[in-house]
């Protein structure tokens, strides 16, 4: 290795800091004589913390600056939430790694660890997510939904003020800052399916750093890399963001992919939901052939619902 110095670029929240430290440390220990330096930039994303994200409607919100200054050369790495990144990369980058997944799930966070079934009827929930609102929504259509942003610190004190009955977070940003566990009830997969790429970590590159991709893939998790292949070519199906009311998970075993994938449409909020399955080797295909899939039950659904009515 004549690679002595690795720059990472990282967004500033707790939770990026702390996933990106815990990236650095597994790196350090795998070439303990790299120096790895960590560089905060602010995002379009951080820069509108006190709007909903529908109102921002940017994709890549919380990437473009990072993968800016990989392109100007500014830093060498980009360590995001997969979740976070759109389903297309600009042109001279891609991801290099993508290391084993933290839980996936999604999780009910109340003062007294209610299930979902628990919450009383017309309980404020919290979220600025369309995907957990849409999917929640038709197990209970009474629940009153507020939006909410700022860090994970920020959103549990707003619940801890009584100013949320509940709020709706991922695992695996609890589980790396170690916290919200006296409060948090994860939820079933089938009752409310993940983002695409939730719970893990997109390590991305210059494509012409080659040298630098080897150094990487030392900490790339191929289970992982399937899976969330076969979600990403699911959301680019869609033409699709962070922002979009659809959500996918994939688990890899062997060779073998299966994933389940939800959408809810846009003019009727119903809630499309397909299952699939197949060879890791085609996770592309499989994402491609759930779109497919999710798109004519949405189409089928609407047309049902206007032929009714």
């Amino acid at each position: 290795m004549s690679l002595h110095n690795v720059v990472i670029g990282t967004r500033g929240s707790q939770l990026a800091r702390a996933q990106t430290e815990q990236f650095a440390e597994r790196l350090r220990q795998c070439y303990p004589d790299l120096v790895v330096e960590t560089r905060l930039i602010r995002t379009t994303g951080d820069s509108v913390a006190d709007r909903p994200l529908k109102e921002v409607g940017t994709k890549g919100m919380f990437v473009k600056e990072i993968e800016e200054a990989l392109l100007q050369g500014a830093i060498d790495v980009g360590i995001h939430s997969l979740k976070d990144m759109p389903s297309e990369l600009p042109d001279g980058l891609s991801l290099c790694c993508i290391p084993e997944r933290e839980d996936p799930r999604d999780s009910l966070l109340t003062l007294e660890k209610l299930t979902l079934t628990d919450l009383k009827p017309g309980a404020v929930v919290g979220t600025s997510s369309p995907r957990r609102k849409a999917q929640i929504s038709e197990l209970r259509p009474d629940l009153n939904w507020r939006d909410i942003r700022g860090n994970l610190d920020t959103r549990i004190r707003k619940l801890e003020d009584g100013e949320f009955d509940a709020i709706l977070l991922a695992c695996a940003g609890l589980n790396r800052l170690g916290v919200g566990s006296s409060y948090s009830q994860p939820l079933d997969i089938e009752n409310c399916v993940p983002a695409v790429g939730q719970g893990a970590l997109a390590i991305e590159t210059r494509t012409d750093r080659s040298e630098l991709r080897e150094l990487l893939s030392a900490l790339n998790d191929p289970l992982t890399e399937y899976a969330c292949k076969a979600e990403r070519s699911f959301l680019r199906a869609l033409d699709g963001g962070c922002t979009v009311p659809a959500g996918a998970l994939a688990h890899c075993k062997e060779d073998l992919i299966r994933m389940v994938a939800v959408y809810a449409n846009a003019s009727s909020g119903k809630i499309s939901k397909v299952h699939i399955s197949g060879k890791a080797i085609d996770a592309d295909e499989i994402g491609k052939r759930a779109a497919e899939d999710i798109i004519k039950l949405s189409n089928s659904s609407l047309t049902a619902e206007n032929d009714v009515s």
